[in-house]
């Protein structure tokens, strides 16, 4: 039977009704012997790895931006392998070859490992501690608003996102921010904040905008060929009537920040009333694909580059406007120095 008929029959099932579930059963079952028919029955290590290899050369969008000369990493990697590894020393191998990437966004995903690029943090200081906010800065009588942690400290609103994972929405922000009462400005902390679903980047971003602004700039993958894209497609941050809140605004960063959370600050950077500081973004500039080797293994990389609004590369990060560290002996005292140097600075502009 031909897989684009059984998918449409599937489609077909779930849509009249949930009885036909023993059907889809049948149907799913029928549906993997075909892909593994059509995979090569697991393949060899050697298939596998040239598959992947070959993967990686027609769809990964930063070959020329990092230098990378994929040609020479096969001839380095391909030679280990053989069919007589085993899936694990065949694992590993591949895993190093992706490292060459340096890529947060590029994994590779089995039934026993998973490969993930965390040199991008792991090599920096990590500039925030979760304890110290829930227990000296968040407490006990913090405002929770679906995902957003909010509190009044000195008249600064204070207010935590941990991941772009959490689905939220502006009226969510809205109670946030309201709730804090009267305020002199206005902490939104996503320090360790590794992304999530990219749309939540413009659902938060737009309750700050007065009007609707190029916030940044995407290039689609058009073909094979490692300079194949398409133009500059502008990313278009589009406002509400009226800001949520249109005083000052800091946005606190570290390394652990990334993908569409790195999306996020440059959003937020081409706003006048907002500051970055803290540390330098993670980065993760790659919108993600993925792909399937023969074996079954999931493949992820990035494959369309996002740009900020002067069309440069955030992959690699993007610098706050005030740099700032946390000071080791304050952190030992329960006291987070990034924060309380956000709060000075916004007390001093108004």
């Amino acid at each position: 039977m031909n897989l684009n008929l059984v998918l449409s029959l599937i489609n077909h099932f779930i849509i009249m009704n949930f009885k036909y579930l023993f059907v889809l059963c049948i149907i799913f079952l029928f549906t993997s012997c075909v892909k593994d028919e059509f995979y090569n029955k697991q393949g060899s290590n050697k298939e596998n790895f040239n598959l992947l290899w070959k993967i990686i050369d027609e769809s990964y969008c930063y070959f020329d931006y990092k230098h990378i000369n994929w040609d020479s990493v096969y001839t380095v990697y391909a030679p280990k392998v053989s069919n007589d590894l085993s899936k694990y020393e065949f694992f590993d191998i591949c895993k190093k070859m992706l490292q060459e990437l340096r890529d947060g966004h590029v994994n590779l995903i089995s039934d026993f490992d998973v490969m993930t690029y965390k040199d991008f943090y792991l090599d920096y200081p990590q500039n925030y501690n979760e304890g110290i906010i829930e227990r000296h800065y968040l407490g006990k009588d913090f405002i929770y608003a679906n995902w957003f942690k909010s509190k009044n400290i000195r008249n600064i609103g204070y207010i935590r996102y941990n991941s772009f994972m959490n689905i939220v929405s502006r009226k969510n922000l809205e109670e946030a921010i309201y709730q804090l009462g009267n305020i002199q400005g206005l902490i939104i902390d996503v320090r360790n904040n590794s992304g999530g679903y990219i749309n939540m980047v413009d659902t938060i971003a737009s309750c700050f905008c007065s009007s609707d602004i190029t916030t940044g700039y995407i290039r689609y993958k058009t073909g094979k060929g490692h300079n194949d894209f398409s133009d500059f497609k502008p990313k278009i941050l589009q406002a509400h009537s009226k800001p949520l809140y249109n005083g000052n605004i800091v946005v606190l960063t570290n390394r652990g920040v990334y993908s569409s959370a790195n999306d996020f600050i440059s959003s937020m950077k081409c706003l006048d009333n907002v500051t970055i500081i803290g540390d330098k973004t993670g980065g993760g500039g790659g919108a993600p694909f993925t792909s399937e080797l023969y074996n079954g293994w999931q493949v992820i990389n990035s494959r369309n580059p996002l740009f900020d609004k002067n069309k440069q590369h955030i992959e690699f990060g993007i610098d706050p406007d005030i740099k700032v560290d946390m000071n080791p002996t304050q952190e030992t005292s329960g006291i987070d120095s990034i924060i309380e140097y956000a709060i000075d600075y916004l007390l001093k502009l108004k």
